[in-house]
């Protein structure tokens, strides 16, 4: 699915359920990272690749929608949005790029690296919304899903367009470490781990 390569452990959704609170805030966090990290593709990239600075603009406002309909889920339980925990499996990801970072622009290794966070996104908000026992929460995440995998085809798409078949190459490469990255974290409630 989405050039994953290692599917998530269904006993992910197992540790979740045993702390929803807990994962809304990860994934409000998340959200806003998500926002971040576009417009920060925009600042470092947009001049020398203009063609980024509308789609990836849009993108940050709609991952900014969706933290605010995270954060209204965690109000609506009662809750309050904690701090910001590191995302080890970003930052796993985000290294093992740059093992031979040398021989890959840094442009396509962070439109192809977002990719794969979205699509890793993607595949376990599926798995949350096919097994959560809140429905609410489950349609929430069935329609966040949607969003997610447009969301990878918007980067991965980006990252062809200006790369060609080397986009392609280095998805295949990149998707290889981010399954190892994948396996190896534990299963908790947060997004990616």
């Amino acid at each position: 699915m989405l050039h994953l390569l290692e599917p998530t452990d269904p006993r992910w959704v197992e540790a979740v359920a045993v702390d929803t609170d807990g994962l809304l805030t990860d994934h409000a966090h998340c959200e806003l990272k998500a926002a971040q990290s576009a417009l920060s593709i925009v600042a470092r990239f947009g001049g020398e690749a203009p063609e980024l600075v509308e789609p990836l603009s849009a993108l940050a406002r709609e991952e900014t929608q969706h933290f605010r309909q995270v954060h209204e889920h965690i109000e609506a339980r009662g809750g309050a949005l904690g701090k910001p925990a590191v995302d080890e499996y970003v930052q796993l990801l985000r290294k093992a790029a740059r093992a031979d970072h040398g021989d890959a622009p840094a442009l396509l290794d962070r439109l192809l690296v977002s990719a794969l966070i979205e699509a890793r996104s993607c595949e376990r908000f599926k798995l949350l919304a096919e097994r959560l026992p809140d429905p609410k929460l489950a349609d929430f995440y069935r329609a966040l899903m949607m969003a997610e995998a447009r969301h990878f085809t918007l980067f991965a798409g980006l990252a062809e367009a200006r790369f060609g078949a080397a986009a392609r190459e280095r998805l295949r490469l990149l998707a290889t470490r981010e399954a190892s990255v994948a396996h190896t974290l534990p299963l908790g409630p947060t997004v990616h781990g």
